[in-house]
């Protein structure tokens, strides 16, 4: 399948098309067909690793995940033994900051992570692009602990 694979950090230059082989999913994982993904700041901020306390997590001399892309959407085409949230055929859409593996034909993931099945009403490009930009408001609105009776 292709992917676009960095080795080392640097610019965007160090990103390439490169062939890779396709995943498999593991008992509790989907394979997900990529239909759209993104590029975003953490995709950014993981390949070229100028804030260097981010290689504490993505490799400290070079990239763990080597596939970049944490928002995607597409349809799932397998899924392992043990998965029950989802079935082949699923639309979904998720985010995935801890292997990432967006900007690839093919990824794989765990039903229990960031992932969810699409509305009907939305394009696979409007689905990838809507994670990112949540979860950092979330994590915002947690931080500040904003509820409903003192938000306003």
């Amino acid at each position: 399948m292709k992917a676009i694979v960095y080795t080392k950090y640097g610019p965007p230059e160090v990103a390439g098309l490169m062939e890779v082989p396709k995943p498999t999913p593991k008992d509790n994982e989907v394979l997900v067909k990529v239909y759209a993904s993104t590029v975003n700041r953490t995709d950014c901020g993981f390949r070229s690793a100028e804030y260097f306390i981010s290689r504490f997590w993505s490799g400290l001399f070079r990239p763990k995940y080597q596939i970049l892309g944490c928002e995607f959407a597409g349809i799932i085409e397998e899924i392992g033994k043990s998965v029950t949230s989802f079935k082949p055929g699923d639309k979904v859409f998720g985010y995935n900051d801890k292997t990432f593996g967006g900007h690839a034909a093919y990824l794989t993931i765990d039903e229990t992570a960031a992932l969810t099945t699409m509305p009907e009403n939305i394009s696979f490009d409007s689905a990838a692009a809507l994670t990112e930009g949540a979860h950092y408001a979330l994590v915002d609105i947690r931080a500040a602990k904003l509820n409903a009776d003192n938000m306003f």
